[in-house]
């Protein structure tokens, strides 16, 4: 596929989701629209199992060649990993989410439709409001998005929500992305400094199928990176974003 011809760009971050893959690739072949010239790029990002034999293998079939891997050797995140499938997009739209089962893969191009009809799709981003989430998830999301929204003085809501969905003239101001969980707040902050309309879609957050999560695995875990974002929201605050 050319690259003037692709329309949509899809990344989807990967470590270590070896059992993961093959059901989720098959949910992609299921729901994708052969009437749109895509993109699927899984990020291989560096990951310790057996990812890439399993990436290696599951592209190889005729049913998949919309799909094509990007290799990080080394792993320095979530937030370096899509940016490294960002940067490898050839798309006029680009879009990423998640690898882990929890999120449908529908959902991208529900995303990609709502930003095309837009009168001007390069002055908005389309992103997933969850809902039916348990009281515990909610409380995080709304107090982070609280802390985000009066620290920052802009309206920022379930930031992590996938998936997120923008033209890729947006790319060109995710110029100091952070490499960790803070890349979603990054991506929607950088959309409101530029005046971009963050318009939303109805999603579920599914379960994950194998394996655990790489941020909340433990009440340390969970700590530790909701802390973390804390601190980056006020270095956003303060004009640093390193």
């Amino acid at each position: 596929m050319s690259a003037v011809s692709i329309r949509l760009s899809i990344v989807l971050p990967c470590y270590n989701e070896a059992d993961n893959l093959p059901p989720l690739l098959e949910r992609y072949v299921q729901v994708w629209d052969r009437d749109l010239p895509a993109e699927l790029i899984l990020v291989n990002n560096g990951s310790t199992d057996h990812t890439a034999k399993v990436l290696e293998r599951e592209l190889s079939r005729p049913e998949l060649a919309f799909a094509r891997t990007v290799l990080v050797p080394r792993n320095r995140g979530y937030g370096h990993g899509i940016y490294t499938g960002l940067q490898a997009a050839r798309g006029e739209f680009i879009g990423f989410s998640h690898a882990d089962m929890q999120c449908a893969p529908g959902d991208l191009f529900v995303a990609y439709r709502r930003l095309a009809a837009e009168p001007d799709p390069g002055r908005a981003i389309v992103k997933g409001k969850r809902s039916r989430r348990d009281f515990s998830s909610s409380l995080v999301t709304n107090t982070m998005a609280v802390i985000a929204t009066s620290v920052l003085g802009m309206k920022l809501t379930d930031i992590n929500a996938q998936p997120k969905v923008f033209h890729r003239s947006h790319l060109d101001r995710l110029t100091h992305p952070p490499d960790g969980f803070q890349f979603d707040l990054y991506v929607l902050y950088e959309a409101r400094r530029a005046g971009l309309r963050i318009l939303t879609i109805p999603v579920l957050f599914g379960q994950r199928a194998h394996g655990q999560s790489k941020w909340a695995f433990s009440f340390l875990s969970r700590y530790r990176t909701i802390w973390a974002t804390i601190v980056y929201i006020f270095r956003l605050r303060m004009g640093s974003q390193t």
